[in-house]
């Protein structure tokens, strides 16, 4: 084992903290009727992204671990997009959940998801990874579509925020929800989508840490939009109504994201026993 590699199985250590503590968040979630006491809409959306946590980013987050601490780079790179995820939700659950059962849940997965998202990119084996890429590597592809995408929901979110803020009223979105803010916009306009020009230019102009981040977004990206096209279910089958457009935008980033990730990973090779 390599001294990255050594120093990097600390933090995939951490998974097996965050496994059992997302079961158990996410599997309440799911089967316990009632535990959000929050608005009927603002709840189906919690047991939607809840149900997406079990039976898909539970066993990734899992696995990827187990096979990045063998030293899969792949692998490494889907956990990480899994870790950020999993912060990414745990912030939302913390801070913008009315107070449950599972507070005390949330807020021991988001520690674990963020010193393990920090943790594991402080020790990545950038020279590695990035010599382990091949020619065939969607670079110039990956680049852009991490670049649109960061500019479409800039536009996205901020069609909604800035008429409120001109006019004095509140966000529909935030009506709906019936929270004090919307943490979705907050996170993606502070955090996500700059970190997606970051490393579109990053990867764009071939830096080892691009390699690395453009991994981890596009899984993460994959998996927030299964998340939300599971809201979408969730809605119908609650009697919501949804919005077709937005629907198609992430139907097609899910599609495009799995497509690119899956490219991506597949120029990646192996490093050597």
């Amino acid at each position: 084992m390599n001294a990255n590699l050594q120093h990097a199985s600390i933090w995939f250590r951490l998974t097996w903290a965050i496994a059992p503590l997302l079961a158990i968040a996410a599997g309440c979630g799911v089967f316990i009727h009632g535990l959000y006491r929050d608005t009927p809409y603002f709840a189906v959306q919690a047991v939607a992204q809840d149900f997406i946590s079990l039976t898909v980013v539970l066993p990734t987050v899992a696995i990827s671990a187990f096979l990045a601490r063998r030293g899969s780079h792949r692998a490494e790179l889907v956990w990480l997009g899994a870790l950020a995820y999993l912060v990414y939700s745990y912030v939302i659950d913390a801070f913008v959940v009315r107070f449950n059962s599972m507070f005390l849940v949330y807020v021991a997965l988001l520690g674990c998801s963020l010193y393990g998202l920090i943790g594991g990119l402080a020790t990545a084996s950038l020279v590695s990874v990035k010599a382990s890429f091949t020619e065939r590597t969607p670079v110039r592809t990956v680049s852009t579509f991490l670049a649109v995408l960061a500019v479409l929901f800039y536009a996205l979110w901020l069609r909604e925020t800035v008429p409120a803020l001109l006019s004095g009223a509140v966000p529909p979105s935030v009506q709906q929800n019936g929270t004090a803010t919307n943490a979705v916009h907050v996170l993606d306009m502070a955090w996500m989508l700059p970190a997606f020009l970051i490393t579109a230019i990053t990867l764009w102009r071939k830096q080892a840490f691009g390699y690395i981040l453009a991994g981890a977004a596009l899984s993460f990206v994959m998996l927030l939009a299964l998340a939300v096209l599971s809201m979408v279910v969730f809605f119908i089958h609650a009697g919501f109504p949804v919005v077709v457009p937005q629907v198609l935008v992430f139907a097609v980033v899910f599609a495009l994201s799995f497509g690119l990730l899956v490219s991506y990973l597949r120029a990646l090779q192996p490093p050597p026993a």
